[in-house]
């Protein structure tokens, strides 16, 4: 079943305008993914007063993205395989965070973790799979290049909402359907693992912590042709998202 992404819509109404929350909005060509590194390091690493740094890698037995929307929202969804043709497709992400700029406050609280950062070197995302339904065979399926990324929420919770934007760089489907130049989003949930809870301080600034560390991370979400440019009628309503995650930590 396709994850609902509660946190996805979570962006909060400011006083003095939007920053770091994103708000990608997919339009079509949608996968659905949940990655972990089931090969490999922690996904994240703190790295003193370098850059914070995200890293899903590729491996043979991955089964992380699980189905392909051409239409998105519209059915049908294809399943998507990976190279064993096996049930689940490979997710490949690297990005990296440079800056923060908390705290915000909203109706359902304070914000006082907001990353900020873009991608690394090349293409950031990526996703490898066949489609057999589609008569789509094994290889890369799906590429952006990711120009911006955030991730937001509490600094005594273990999920932040994580999303990024940029162009759509190469794949199968972006041929196909002549989507390369075209932007890309991504937006999910990002939930630590085995980390300390709260790991992250208020107004956390990954070049000013001296702090080393790694920590596993899961990120489940999705990514498709799309903006990130929150549309007038839908500001309004977005602040309602900080009560949702607010009942969210409640209950954890």
């Amino acid at each position: 079943m396709r994850r609902t992404l509660v946190l996805s819509s979570l962006a909060v109404l400011l006083t003095g305008g939007f920053a770091a929350p994103l708000t990608p909005t997919i339009t079509g060509h949608d996968f659905n993914f949940g990655a972990f590194n089931v090969e490999g390091p922690p996904e994240w690493s703190t790295n003193g007063l370098a850059p914070d740094t995200l890293v899903f890698t590729p491996g043979t037995v991955h089964q992380e993205v699980t189905a392909y929307w051409p239409a998105w929202p519209a059915p049908p969804p294809h399943p998507v395989f990976n190279g064993a043709g096996l049930f689940g497709g490979d997710f490949l992400l690297q990005v990296q965070f440079t800056g923060q700029d908390a705290p915000y406050v909203g109706p359902g609280g304070v914000i006082d973790v907001s990353l900020t950062g873009t991608g690394m070197e090349g293409p950031d995302l990526m996703i490898f799979g066949a489609i057999p339904s589609l008569g789509i065979g094994f290889g890369l399926l799906w590429a952006i290049d990711l120009r911006v990324v955030s991730l937001y929420g509490y600094s005594d919770f273990d999920a932040y909402v994580l999303e990024g934007e940029g162009i759509i760089v190469g794949g199968e489907i972006a041929v196909r359907h002549q989507l390369v130049g075209q932007r890309g989003v991504m937006r999910g949930n990002l939930d630590f693992i085995d980390a300390p809870a709260g790991w992250i301080p208020p107004l956390y600034h990954p070049l000013q912590d001296e702090r080393q560390g790694q920590f596993r991370a899961a990120y489940s979400g999705e990514t498709g042709v799309g903006y990130a440019v929150p549309e007038p009628t839908t500001i309004a309503a977005i602040g309602l998202g900080l009560a949702a995650l607010a009942a969210r930590r409640r209950k954890v």
